[in-house]
Parts: C-alpha cells; sequence; structure tokens
C-alpha cells in the first residue's frame, strides 16, 4: 500500500521524530479568579509574534519560544483580557499562571475578532468559514436558517428558493455532511424541505468546509457543515426566548443545573395548516379533512461537569412532518390527487470527554438516529399531451389512474473514540468510528395500462410493482492526522483515513494533505489536497431523488472525488477580510442508472401531411438502441468541477455597516456512458451581497441581494408520435383520427442544452430593538424577493394544436414575514 503513496509515509515519519536540540518553553494554567476551576479553549498569544496555543480541558498550555523577553495575552469570551510579561531563558521553562476575572458584559466584537484572527493563523483548512448564530438570525432573507445562509457564501448554491439544499463546487445535496455534536444526520430537513433542523437559538457554531476538509471528516465527496449545539446557561436557574412569526413559533428555556452543569430545551411548530387550511377548505381549492405541511420538533442538551478535567453531554432531537391533502372542485389543475405524508426524526446521543494531562484529551461518543416514514400518493393526473393550463378540458382527454404507497426506516447506531496529543511542535489526532445501518424500504406501485405504456413509449425504466428491501450493514472508519509547526510561518497537515463500506464489501484509503504559510500576521496561503469517497445507499436517498435497486448491484464500487484547493487570505484593514480561492476536483466511479442494448418502436415523419395526421407517420417498425434504462446502479459515471471565488468580509467590529460580497466562477460536467454534458447544478456566475446596516441604537436594516447566471435545462428536439404496445399488436395512437403526439427530449448528448434566465432577487429585513417590561424584544419585517422577480425554476412542455407549448414555472413571488422576538 505504501509504494502508492510514498509522500504519505515520509510525512507519517517525519511527524514521529522528537527534535533533539533543547528548546525554550512557556507553560501555563488558566483558570477561573473566582472558583480556581480551569477554563479550557482560551486563546493563548505572545503579543507581536505569530506564536499561540489555546488551553486544553485542564486549563494548561504550552508554547515554544526562543530565550528573551515576551508579552503573554489570554482572552477567552466571558472573562476579561490579562496579559503578563515573561522571561525566558535558553533551555529553561518559565511557568506563568492566569487567573481570570469574569466579564459581565457582552463579549466585545474586537475581542471576538481576536479570537477568530489568532485561530486562523494556524488553521490549515483553506475552505473554511465559522458562521456566527446571529449573523443567520439578522440577515435579510435567511428566515433565521443556516442552509439559505451559507447560498450567499462562495462556491454554494441552491437548486430552488423553495427548499433548503445546496450544493457545493460541482457537486449534489447528498455529497454533504451534515453533522450535529458529532452525530452524522442524514435528513436535516424540516417541512419538506422547506426549512432546515438547525435553530440558530440553540446552536453554539456552525462550522462550514466547502472542500479540502482534513481526514477527521469522510463518506461525503464534496462539503462538511459541522454544528455545535449550544449549551444552556449557568449563570441564571431559568432563562426563555421566545420568537414568533406569520409561519411559526419558536421556544427556547434554559438554564443551570446541580453538578455544575446545564440544560437547554427548544421547540418549533410552524401553523401553515392552522391558517391555510381554513381559506382552503372555504374556497374548496381542498376537499375532506386536510392538513397542510406542517412540522413540530424538540431540541434539548445536558452538560455536566461533576468532576475535574471531564464533561458529560446529553443530547436528544425529535421532529414530526405531515401532510394530508385533497385537490377540491376549484384547483386550478383538472388533476385530482391525494397526498397523504408522515415522517419522522429522532436523533439521542451521549459524549464524554476527559482530560488525560496537559498534552492529551479523549472523547466518546455514543449515539442513535432514525429517519421513518408513510406516504401515499393516487389519483388522475391528465396525459401531458394536452394543454393543462387550459381551463376547459376536451371531452376526449386522457386520466392516467395511479396509486402508490410507501414506508421506509433508516436507523443508525454509531460508537466513536477521538484522541487528541500535543507534543512539540506537533498536534496528533487519531479517531475511530462504528456505524450500524439496519435500512428498510417498501412501496407498492399501482399504474393502469395505459400509463404503463406511455411511460414505455419514453424510455422509462420500467419499475417493479412491488418492493420490499431490509438490510443491516456496517461502516468502519479511522483516521489519523498530524499538524506539524515548522517555525513560525509554515505548518503542514497530512493525513490518512481508512473507511471500509459493509454494504459493498470494500474498503478505501484516503491520502490528505493540508499546508499553510504566513507570509505574515496579515496574509496567508493555503492548500489542500485529498481523496475523497462516498458509500451508497438508501440512507442517502433524500438528497440523491434518485431511485436505485441495490439489491441488483453487482460489483459496485464507492463514488470517489479528487480535491485540488489554492487560496490566498489577507487581511486588508483590521476588520476586513480578502478572500480569493481555486479549486479542481475530479470526480470517478459515479453511480448511475444502468443502460442495456434493448429494443424500441419508433415512427418517421412523412411530408406533405399534417403532424397531426395518421398518413403523416410511417407504420413503427422495432430498432435495437443501447440506452434502455434500468434501475439497477452501475459505476458509470465520471466528471469535472473547477472554478474561482472572491470573498470579501466586513467583520462586525463597533462599526454601522458590516456583511460581506461573494463571486464565484464555477465549470462543473458529467460524463455518463462517454457522453460529456453540462451538470445539472452547472451555474458559471454566482454574486451574493449581505450588508447589515446598524442605523441606530434601536434600528438595524439588512439586505441580501443574490444573482446567478443560472442552470441548464433540457430543450425537446421535436415531437414523435406515441407508439402503443401490446403483447399482439403495435399501432400509433389518436384521438378523433388525431395523432396523440408526446415530447421528444432527445438523446443523453441533447441534455442541459439550454440554459435558463439570470436568477437575481433582493431580501430586506428591518428590525426594531426595544424593551418589553425590562426583556430586550426585536420586532422585525422580513421581505424576500422585494421586487418581485419571477425567477424560473424549470419549464414545463406540452403539445398543443401540433406545436410544442412551454410554460415558465416560476420560484417564489415577494413573501413578507413578521415577527417578534422576546428574550426574558
Amino acid at each position: 500500500m505504501w509504494n502508492r503513496y510514498p509522500w504519505i509515509l515520509g510525512l507519517i515519519l517525519i511527524s514521529s521524530i522528537t527534535l533533539l536540540s533543547q528548546e525554550s518553553l512557556i507553560k501555563g494554567k488558566v483558570i477561573d479568579l473566582e472558583t480556581g476551576q480551569p477554563i479550557p479553549n482560551a486563546n493563548v498569544v505572545v503579543v507581536g509574534t505569530l506564536m499561540g496555543s489555546s488551553s486544553d480541558d485542564n486549563g494548561e498550555f504550552e508554547i515554544k519560544v526562543k530565550p528573551g523577553i515576551y508579552e503573554v495575552e489570554v482572552k477567552v469570551i466571558g472573562y476579561e483580557v490579562e496579559r503578563k510579561r515573561v522571561v525566558i531563558e535558553k533551555g529553561k521553562i518559565s511557568y506563568v499562571e492566569f487567573q481570570l476575572k469574569q466579564s459581565y458584559v457582552e463579549f466585545s466584537e474586537v475581542e471576538v475578532l481576536a479570537d477568530y484572527k489568532t485561530k486562523r493563523i494556524v488553521d490549515v483548512r483553506p475552505s473554511f468559514v465559522e458562521v456566527e448564530p446571529r449573523t443567520v438570525k439578522v440577515g435579510a432573507g435567511f428566515g433565521e436558517d443556516v442552509f439559505r445562509m451559507l447560498r450567499t457564501l462562495p462556491g454554494v448554491f441552491a437548486p430552488t428558493d423553495f427548499g433548503t439544499n445546496f450544493v457545493v463546487r460541482g457537486g449534489s445535496p447528498d455529497e454533504n455532511l451534515i453533522i450535529i455534536d458529532g452525530i452524522e444526520v442524514y435528513n436535516p430537513y424540516r417541512l419538506y424541505g422547506f426549512v432546515s433542523m438547525f435553530n440558530p437559538d440553540a446552536v453554539g457554531e456552525f462550522n462550514f468546509m466547502s472542500g479540502g476538509f482534513p481526514a477527521k471528516y469522510g463518506d461525503r465527496l464534496s462539503a462538511v457543515l459541522d454544528v455545535g449545539a449550544r449549551e444552556g446557561r449557568r449563570d441564571k436557574i431559568f432563562s426563555s426566548m421566545v420568537n414568533v412569526n406569520l409561519t411559526n413559533a419558536n421556544l427556547i428555556f434554559e438554564g443551570k443545573l446541580p453538578l455544575n452543569g446545564s440544560w437547554i430545551f427548544s421547540t418549533r411548530r410552524t401553523y401553515y395548516d392552522l391558517i391555510l387550511e381554513p381559506i382552503a377548505e372555504k374556497t374548496k381549492l381542498v376537499n375532506g379533512d386536510v392538513t397542510f405541511p406542517n412540522f413540530y420538533d424538540f431540541q434539548m442538551k445536558l452538560t455536566f461537569e461533576p468532576f475535574e478535567k471531564q464533561k458529560f453531554n446529553f443530547i436528544g432531537i425529535f421532529s414530526r412532518d405531515a401532510m394530508n391533502v385533497i385537490t377540491g372542485q376549484n384547483f386550478d389543475r383538472p388533476d385530482s390527487i391525494a397526498v397523504n405524508d408522515l415522517s419522522y426524526n429522532k436523533t439521542f446521543g451521549f459524549s464524554w470527554s476527559y482530560s488525560l494531562g496537559k498534552n492529551s484529551f479523549v472523547k466518546f461518543m455514543a449515539s442513535w438516529y432514525e429517519n421513518s416514514g408513510e406516504s401515499k400518493f393516487g389519483g388522475e393526473i391528465l396525459d401531458p399531451s394536452y394543454d393543462a393550463q387550459g381551463k376547459i378540458v376536451p371531452d376526449d382527454a386522457t386520466f392516467f389512474k395511479i396509486d402508490t404507497w410507501s414506508n421506509y426506516s433508516i436507523r443508525k447506531t454509531a460508537l466513536s473514540f477521538d484522541l487528541s496529543y500535543y507534543f512539540g511542535r506537533h498536534l496528533i489526532e487519531i479517531g475511530f468510528g462504528s456505524h450500524l445501518i439496519n435500512s428498510e424500504l417498501k412501496y407498492v406501485l399501482k399504474m393502469d395500462e395505459q400509463l404503463k405504456m406511455f411511460l414505455k413509449s419514453l424510455g422509462f425504466f420500467s419499475a417493479p410493482e412491488i418492493f420490499n428491501y431490509a438490510e443491516k450493514y456496517s461502516k468502519y472508519n479511522f483516521y489519523i492526522q498530524d499538524r506539524i509547526k515548522f517555525g513560525s510561518k509554515f505548518i503542514v497537515q497530512p493525513g490518512l483515513r481508512f473507511d471500509y463500506y459493509g454494504i459493498i464489501g470494500k474498503s478505501y484509503i484516503s491520502p490528505r494533505l493540508n499546508i499553510l504559510y504566513n507570509f505574515d500576521v496579515l496574509t496567508s496561503l493555503r492548500f489542500a489536497y485529498g481523496w475523497y469517497y462516498q458509500s451508497p445507499g438508501y440512507e442517502k436517498i433524500y438528497d440523491q431523488n434518485t431511485f436505485f435497486d441495490f439489491t441488483k448491484a453487482e460489483g459496485l464500487n464507492a463514488e470517489m472525488s479528487k480535491h485540488y484547493v489554492l487560496g490566498v487570505e489577507r487581511w486588508l484593514t483590521s476588520d476586513v477580510l480578502f478572500r480569493v480561492e481555486s479549486y479542481y476536483k475530479d470526480f470517478d466511479n459515479l453511480i448511475v442508472r444502468k443502460r442495456v442494448q434493448g429494443t424500441k418502436w419508433v415512427s418517421d415523419r412523412i411530408p406533405d401531411h399534417p403532424i397531426t395526421d395518421r398518413r403523416g407517420w410511417s407504420d413503427p417498425y422495432l430498432v435495437v438502441v443501447p440506452d434502455s434504462v434500468t434501475s439497477i446502479p452501475v459505476n458509470m459515471g465520471d466528471g469535472k468541477a473547477y472554478g474561482f471565488e472572491i470573498f470579501l468580509e466586513k467583520r462586525k467590529v463597533k462599526t454601522k455597516v458590516y456583511g460581506w460580497v461573494s463571486y464565484s466562477y464555477s465549470i462543473a460536467r458529467r460524463k455518463i456512458y462517454g457522453v460529456d454534458i453540462p451538470f445539472i447544478f452547472d451555474q458559471r456566475h454566482t454574486f451574493n451581497v449581505v450588508l447589515n446596516w446598524r442605523l441606530s441604537r434601536k434600528f438595524d436594516l439588512s439586505f441580501t441581494w443574490m444573482y446567478g447566471s443560472n442552470y441548464p435545462y433540457t430543450e425537446p428536439v421535436g415531437l414523435k408520435p406515441r407508439i402503443m404496445v401490446t403483447d399482439s399488436s403495435v399501432w400509433i395512437a389518436t384521438v378523433k383520427d388525431k395523432v396523440i403526439l408526446d415530447i421528444d427530449y432527445g438523446g443523453l448528448s441533447n441534455f442541459f442544452n439550454s440554459r435558463k434566465p439570470p436568477y437575481h432577487r433582493l431580501d430586506v429585513r428591518f428590525t426594531y430593538n426595544t424593551k418589553f417590561f425590562g426583556s430586550d424584544m426585536d420586532i422585525y419585517i422580513d421581505v424576500m424577493n422585494v421586487y418581485n422577480r419571477k425567477n424560473i425554476v424549470g419549464y414545463d412542455f406540452s403539445v398543443s394544436d401540433g406545436k410544442i407549448k412551454r410554460r415558465a414555472i416560476s420560484s417564489l413571488p415577494i413573501l413578507p414575514t413578521l415577527g417578534i422576538s422576546v428574550k426574558f
């Protein structure tokens, strides 16, 4: 194996050699002045240099320096800054203790920025953004949702405004790893994708990596969102917050507990159903007992530190999404449908962290996760050969009958262990994870014969009418990475990751490399290279939007991507950050539906007769085609994505205006069965502006403007007659002596041959800050798509009088929201 990765072996060997020369050290401890308890994660810096460290869970730190006289400064949120002079002699250790006094005022924005700068000096990750929960709450058009905020960052694109899923640098939504408190989440959405599971009021941090992430993370090809749930307050027995707007309510309760502990409980509930159901029933848009899409969720976290150097965390999350709709007589389409859907997400986790000494830290975690649901769909659907927008449907119109039922359950039990060890210039991190996944998927599909023949004439694969899948499989991973400091400017982090995927019975090794070079305290260069694998499985089906029959898969491999990332970052002023980054991604072994050689009935156009005249088409004849599609997964896809990004950020540091501007140039292509086509999420130009303006002590104004050159779509190449086939006969379908025509989208080489018009949208949020019986209260109005731009998300093609008719499908119209937030 090592002959394949000689450079990794060399770097690992270098990282294990202890330097022989004797060095001077600053060792110390950071404690609370009042309680005497150690303070972890304090930023310790040698003033005027790039040297620094952070305290471990025992409050201890260590910095290697040359002999001299230094000023050492300690900063940590919630405490006053302290600075001490330290004299260092050659080959000796100087010990210093910092006793910090708690600060009962909000930690200043200047100190928060200084904390961020200190961490970035030693952070080797190139494509990293730390998102403050407060930014998610106040940004215009974000809907207090981190997924909607992420789409304003470079390299992140939104497929539509209707959902919160996102794609990163030429990837797909299923290629993003979503984690909360160390627990992988397969379905991070609520309200059927319109909002995410993350409540910013119950979150402590959002860490987003759009590429080049280290060996600690795996089983995804594109990006990582690592979310840390917030711990409850320890300065009050009880505290609460209420946030209510026109569509949902959000409640937060928290406080301190015995054993040096805390608790926090949050709950959300939408009430679209309570508002829209009476309106829909009264206008007869729906019939019978209905439930509009709605959800509620609960999240609770308990934290205890009963013993020195140890911490215990418990987290529980539960959610339910529901919908029950039957169309009524005033529905604006002639179709009649009924939808009943119910889904659940349950998450439970326990973690124990322990500082083994001055330089080592371990964390053990156990978790259980379930995503389950049941869905029913049935009704009569108008034959797409008719213009569905016509209010008068012809008497001879055909309605296809369909009835489906599905039930699914994805359960995962996971154990993980992580160790961090500091020695000399090294930070070595080692981790192991074990996952047992139980997937169950059942469905029943009933279609009338007319619909079956119609789908077959279009070349759709024949799905089984009854499907029953249940399987248990495991995943194991092991990683090791070593962050090595070469002086005060150069840091290298090599890493290796091992993954075993039980569903395909194969193992993979992923080399990773991150490099940081600090030209000075203001300018940094970062580079990342790595191999990334992603296992197949039904647990990822929510974001794939493609059905695969894994029971028939043979010799399937994990999907793979290689990342090359190079970026430069510079502080233009004390609070303005500029970053430019380029990337290249290779995709290999992408899973697509298997295409086999089959036969197809076709008919040729005969001139001099109308296209709807039967005489205008030859008798059907059989041809051999190589692209008969099945539901069997195969590794017959590859691709590439490359581009560059510009990011200019004005941090919030006692200024009235802050925010960011981002621009992305991106090209994403896929090669399927040797045919090179644009990727469905290929958007060349993306430009975003996010500004927050503090008008006064009481008024805030926020703007978000987004522009995208938009995604490709497939323009039809023409029309073709509908050919009906039974066991004994073949004929061209007609109604009243007129040929029924269907849309012809051409072959694979014609896919995504056109592009939708550019997308742009302006969102505005106005907030009034006041007091409510001594408590902080915000009254806000948030308006999405202020100038009511009709952004196109797709086209619906139909046939009218022998011609193709195109109807544009628009995204969200102007959408105002009024809300109140009170913190007690």
